[in-house]
């Protein structure tokens, strides 16, 4: 097994931005502005850093989008590869919070598009606490440490 990356990962580009960290088996995602397939690439290639240590043990994924919020169509395709691809390597489900997101229900619209064509659980919540406690009955856990 690889060396886990302990440091929160952090990129900006012209048209969004995101952090992504290791917690627990949770890989936790905070998202902003809109995902170009060029920014999707560096963030598929991050979240790989952060899952394939844990060994295809089961993990799952927290998302916080906030602002925009949207992939361009053709990340949106590149994002569905990606869960297929992270389903093999132990990704169970994939929480989101959208309570900063400008929309909502654009946001959950497509993300169920994208959760429903890789054929793996997600889930739409306003609140932190809900979204642990559904990634906690996929047998995923947050810490803090």
């Amino acid at each position: 097994m690889s060396e886990i990356t302990k440091e929160p990962i952090k990129v900006q580009s012209k048209f969004g931005e995101y952090g992504v960290e290791l917690k627990g088996n949770i890989i936790r995602l905070d998202g902003k502005g809109v995902v170009t397939k060029a920014l999707f690439q560096l963030y598929h290639e991050d979240v790989k850093k952060l899952a394939l240590p844990l060994g295809g043990q089961p993990w799952g994924f927290l998302i916080f989008v906030q602002g925009v919020g949207i992939l361009t169509p053709d990340a949106e395709q590149a994002l569905i590869e990606s869960v297929r691809l992270r389903k093999q390597y132990g990704m169970q489900g994939c929480a989101f919070v959208t309570s900063d997101a400008d929309i909502p229900a654009l946001v959950k619209s497509q993300f169920e598009r994208v959760y429903a064509a890789a054929n793996l659980a997600c889930y739409f919540s306003d609140s932190e606490n809900d979204a642990l406690t559904w990634l906690a009955a996929l047998g995923c856990s947050f810490s803090t440490d």
